[in-house]
């Protein structure tokens, strides 16, 4: 795995005298013509800086990527949000670690998360998993959150992968769950949904409840709902556990979730990592939505208690 920046281009002009000006601007000249990777270790990690994002540099990343079998990169905020650098990622095989595959798994934390702040209880809830898919992290939160919580509802088009699934916990814990998928009906009660795959068209076909905390991990979902007021987020923001504070000073220009997301992620059993997780106490801050952080007083909005 390598870490991935580019460097201030430090563009902010300088208008102290007409010589100093125009030694700035030589320099920066300069800069943008070199194509020369800086390597820097911190640790066992790798920082690789880019000059720019010229065709000279990306040639000469794609060598590096291929010289030392890079398989995963973790990348900073401004080439997360850059066109040509995301198309470039797309062209060179590796996996880029962006904080959806923690996302999926502290799905269960993000649900109790949500009953902190609304101050209710998980017990009482009534939960929402919707996806076609079968996987590590939907088997792992169905199991989780089926030990915790009032009600869940599995939303699939293709319930016969779930069957499996739905006998185990019964058998095993006499919890059942709802496999399910009408359109008007199966989501209207709902407390909190999680969309673990749904695109926006097949989840926009549902009719949702007034007040619902909606949390969609693959992609950000619109609602076509007028009359929802509930809210709708599509990623996370975590505190930085101690034992990894000092890695701050050198990645200062990553996502803090991606960042840990880096640190932690490894080809294993979701409650193992999850494990990881406890063990660094690691605290969820804030979900984020269309318009950034969602406010923990928006929360109390969706309480029963309140609209009791």
């Amino acid at each position: 795995m390598i870490y991935i920046d580019i460097e201030e281009n430090g563009n902010m002009e300088v208008r102290k005298s007409p010589t100093k000006n125009f030694i700035f601007k030589i320099k920066n000249i300069l800069k943008i013509k070199s194509s020369k990777l800086k390597e820097e270790k911190i640790e066992d990690k790798t920082l690789i800086r880019l000059p720019n994002l010229e065709n000279n540099t990306l040639n000469k990343l794609s060598k590096y990527i291929r010289q030392n079998c890079i398989c995963i990169v973790c990348v900073s905020d401004s080439l997360l949000d850059n066109v040509v650098f995301m198309e470039y990622l797309k062209n060179e095989n590796v996996k880029l670690l962006n904080g959806k595959w923690i996302f999926k798994i502290l799905a269960t934390k993000i649900c109790e998360y949500i009953v902190e702040n609304k101050k209710e209880i998980i017990e009482y809830q009534e939960i929402s998993i919707l996806s076609n898919k079968i996987n590590d992290d939907v088997v792992f939160t169905i199991r989780n959150l089926a030990e915790k919580v009032k009600i869940i509802n599995v939303l699939t088009n293709d319930s016969y992968r779930f069957k499996k699934l739905e006998k185990e916990m019964y058998d095993k814990y006499g919890i059942i769950i709802n496999i399910n998928n009408n359109y008007k009906k199966s989501l209207i009660k709902s407390d909190i949904i999680l969309n673990f795959d749904f695109s926006e068209s097949e989840f926009n076909k549902y009719a949702l409840p007034k007040k619902s905390s909606i949390i969609n991990f693959n992609e950000n979902i619109n609602i076509q709902t007028k009359s929802f007021e509930g809210i709708n987020a599509s990623f996370l923001e975590i505190s930085m556990p101690k034992n990894y504070l000092k890695y701050l000073l050198y990645f200062k220009h990553f996502n803090t979730t991606n960042l840990y997301e880096s640190f932690i992620y490894k080809n294993t059993n979701p409650a193992n990592i999850v494990r990881e997780i406890e063990n660094d106490n690691m605290k969820i801050t804030f979900l984020l939505g269309k318009n950034g952080k969602i406010r923990k007083n928006e929360y109390l909005k969706m309480s029963k208690k309140l609209a009791n």
